[in-house]
């Protein structure tokens, strides 16, 4: 008989159990704990390789802070505090940081929620190791505006260094550059300067109602109120005292040298029926040009000395300055002069098409396209040398501080951060911060 005729068929069964058809998924509580060691082992891993890399490069430092403040945030105390934010600009997960001695930044807490009822009184996670009643908090915020993107951007050291590469290519070409650009500008101004009084004229003429209504409430309030009654008061005495006794000696001289007969008879004649009627404005004329020019020719030096002192003590005159400059600040306050100093300047300016045409002949020219040429070359090294300054290049990566601006400009990140300072007086507030500050970065690797 054949070996497979004297096998006999076996039936295999499987029992039913309770786990059924999901005996092979885990229940929650073995997931969890296989999540747990999976993140602890990855975790393990990275300080692990991190120590190493660090310890070759011999710098330990950051990695240390790093490690300890991850394993201050898994497995060190964490405590709730409650802190009061007078402005309620703070919002849940904006992050609290503590520098060390070397400046060296580390994240020691959150902010978790609102605490209650009361929209002042915040709720913060402190994870920083050490009692967070020896900390003063202090809160920035990022405002977006223009200058704060320049500050981020060019810090005094970097806009050191950026002044100083300007100053060595202008050194080395700027001669050259003056030669070649010059001529256009001096052409530009040239041309340009007819064109734009031509039109202020046009804009003045265009707006004389308004500057009419504006001059008249100016005299009103500003001249006749304060602008007369501050010379009466403060630049006349100061005239007087310079100026009255140049004046009082050429009076006299010219009086010396006038001729009352001269004078009485031409008037009495004018007033007769004879022929002339002009002798008296005759002999005027001759008694200015030959009497009283001479007589002040004289005294020119006395009368120039004596405007000069009255003008350098009226300049050095705090009232005046005071006054004036009130004055100066309420008329550029002022809504409608603004709008009217504004339309005359767009005219001007902005929509003068013949202007816009003047400067595209010149900055279109052969000359132009030659000066641009000889620039590009003697400056396009430098500026891609700035460029690698302010937003980083292949080799460095991207820079910090652009990388801060991109953040908060187009991520809209780091808008908000507290620092927290173990060398001021600790209290329950989160004060403002008086000055502005670039958003700390935390290093989680060493720097080359």
């Amino acid at each position: 008989m054949h070996r497979q005729s004297m096998e006999k068929p076996v039936k295999l069964t499987i029992e039913s159990t309770s786990f059924g058809k999901d005996a092979h998924i885990l229940n929650r509580s073995q997931k969890r704990l296989l999540g747990q060691s999976f993140w602890i082992l990855a975790l393990a891993v990275a300080c692990f390789w991190g120590f190493r890399l660090s310890g070759a490069s011999g710098e330990t430092v950051t990695w240390k802070q790093t490690a300890s403040s991850v394993g201050s945030f898994l497995w060190g105390d964490q405590t709730t505090i409650r802190r009061k934010d007078p402005a309620q600009l703070l919002r849940p997960g904006d992050p609290v940081f503590q520098a060390d001695a070397s400046g060296q930044f580390r994240q020691v807490g959150t902010v978790l929620e609102v605490a209650g009822g009361d929209p002042r009184e915040l709720m913060l996670q402190w994870y920083g190791g050490e009692a967070p009643a020896n900390y003063q908090l202090t809160q920035h915020h990022s405002t977006g505006s223009l200058s704060e993107v320049v500050a981020t951007l060019m810090p005094p050291e970097k806009r050191e260094r950026i002044r100083q590469r300007l100053a060595d290519v202008m050194t080395r070409h700027g001669e050259e550059l003056s030669r070649v650009f010059v001529p256009l500008v001096e052409e530009s101004l040239k041309r340009s300067l007819p064109v734009i009084e031509q039109e202020f004229r046009r804009s003045v003429a265009k707006h004389r109602d308004e500057i009419d209504v504006a001059m008249e409430r100016w005299n009103r309030e500003v001249v006749d109120q304060r602008l007369i009654p501050l010379a009466r008061r403060e630049i006349l005495p100061i005239v007087r005292q310079h100026g009255q006794e140049p004046v009082e000696t050429i009076g006299r001289e010219i009086w010396d040298r006038a001729s009352l007969f001269r004078f009485g008879w031409r008037a009495i004649y004018d007033q007769t029926p004879l022929p002339r009627r002009d002798l008296l404005q005759e002999e005027w004329q001759r008694f200015v040009q030959d009497e009283a020019l001479p007589v002040l020719n004289e005294h020119m030096d006395e009368v120039v000395v004596a405007i000069q002192r009255s003008m350098r003590d009226v300049a050095a005159n705090q009232a005046v300055r005071d006054e004036l400059g009130a004055v100066a600040q309420e008329i550029a306050n002022d809504p409608a002069s603004r709008e009217l100093i504004k339309a005359i300047l767009k005219d001007t300016f902005v929509q003068n098409q013949r202007l816009q045409q003047v400067w595209a002949e010149v900055w279109s020219s052969e000359r132009a396209r030659q000066a641009l040429a000889v620039a590009s070359e003697r400056l396009e090294p430098v500026i891609r040398e700035i460029g690698d300054e302010i937003f980083g290049s292949e080799q460095t990566g991207i820079d910090p501080d652009f990388a801060r601006v991109l953040r908060s400009q187009i991520l809209k990140k780091d808008r908000r951060w507290i620092i927290a300072d173990a060398n001021a007086a600790a209290d329950d507030w989160i004060h403002l911060a008086t000055g502005p500050m670039a958003y700390p970065l935390v290093y989680l690797a060493d720097q080359d």
